[in-house]
């Protein structure tokens, strides 16, 4: 994670070269890609950033549903596969919760690369056969995705597949970290006072902390946000953990969500996403699943946003921070809609 700046930037790139591209590749040179690389791309990134209108305060939400499979994991996935074709691979293998393999399957179709992915069990369906429609192969696993974990590395070591999984290939995080990117520019180069992220494997978290830290030493931004790390409270490995003092993450025993994407029992990343709340003076927090499944109608009716609970986890949240007065209606806050509602239909 630690920031290494390529110097075209700090020399050569200015906010104004940026191109008007609603994309994240219009921040290629952000990206570990060069100019011989042939992009794979279906229009990811370039979300809107929009003001909640039912929250007291100055909150927006970045609307990643909006992206191609429905999900802020396409661009990582595009950013993975652009750089994984442009060295070869020709099969990759990862483990995945639904969203990440739903992604995957796309992009890895577009550049003619095999996929397979590893589901635990209780995956949503809708994520299982929309992977399989997209070309890639699924493996139904018993126990949790860590299980399914172990079977991906299993197979990428006796046949030889790219393990394109969470914190396993270098790339994912960069290609969510476009995430800062795009709010900061959203926002006329200002910076929230707070950026609230629901945790699973924590791949974005690390990305855009890595991507404000580098915008703030190249004198883009003058401050980084703080972060509110969200987790339900039937599996909140990381909140439990931060809020301990540890350093890493212990395992959570028998984890116990309806948020899919948020059942991560010990993040690959743990000792990453510690580091970046304690660096950016974090909170962390848990929620119910009766708040979440609250939040996810609230968000319908008041805002017009149809999220899956791992995404409503954030909404749920900011009724802690000002209740609690965690944080002050006066400042700024940004939420992420992770993913869409559309795949997770039957648990409104």
């Amino acid at each position: 994670m630690d920031t290494i700046i390529n110097p075209e930037i700090l020399g050569e790139i200015s906010r104004e070269d940026l191109d008007s591209t609603p994309s994240i590749w219009k921040y290629r040179a952000f990206l570990p890609v060069n100019e011989k690389h042939k992009i794979v791309s279906a229009g990811e990134g370039g979300t809107p950033l929009r003001k909640l209108s039912s929250f007291q305060g100055n909150v927006w939400v970045k609307d990643e549903t909006k992206n191609p499979t429905g999900t802020f994991k396409d661009r990582g996935a595009s950013l993975a596969i652009t750089a994984l074709s442009a060295l070869g691979v020709k099969d990759l293998v990862l483990s995945s919760e639904g969203n990440a393999g739903c992604s995957f399957a796309l992009y890895s179709h577009i550049a003619d690369i095999a996929c397979q992915v590893f589901l635990p069990r209780q995956a949503n369906p809708v994520k299982v056969e929309l992977s399989q429609k997209l070309g890639a192969k699924v493996t139904i696993v018993d126990g949790t995705i860590a299980d399914a974990g172990r079977r991906t590395e299993a197979l990428a070591k006796s046949e030889g597949s790219y393990n394109a999984s969470t914190f396993v290939t270098p790339y994912r995080h960069d290609g969510k970290g476009t995430m800062a990117l795009e709010i900061c520019e959203q926002l006329g180069w200002k910076v929230p006072d707070y950026v609230v992220y629901p945790v699973g494997g924590g791949v974005g978290l690390v990305g855009m902390w890595k991507m404000f830290s580098i915008l703030e030493k190249i004198g883009w931004i003058k401050k980084r946000p703080r972060f509110v790390a969200v987790q339900p409270n039937g599996c909140a490995p990381v909140v439990k953990a931060y809020n301990s003092k540890k350093v890493d993450v212990d395992e959570w025993k028998n984890p116990q969500t309806m948020a899919s994407g948020l059942r991560i029992p010990k993040p690959v990343a743990g000792k990453w996403i510690l580091r970046c709340l304690r660096e950016s003076d974090g909170i962390a927090l848990s929620v119910t699943d009766a708040e979440i499944r609250k939040s996810m109608g609230q968000a319908v009716k008041d805002e017009g946003l149809l999220l899956e609970p791992s995404s409503a986890a954030t909404i749920a949240a900011l009724h802690h921070l000002y209740g609690e007065k965690l944080i002050d209606r006066s400042e700024e806050v940004v939420v992420i809609a992770t993913g869409s509602g559309l795949k997770t239909l039957e648990q409104f």
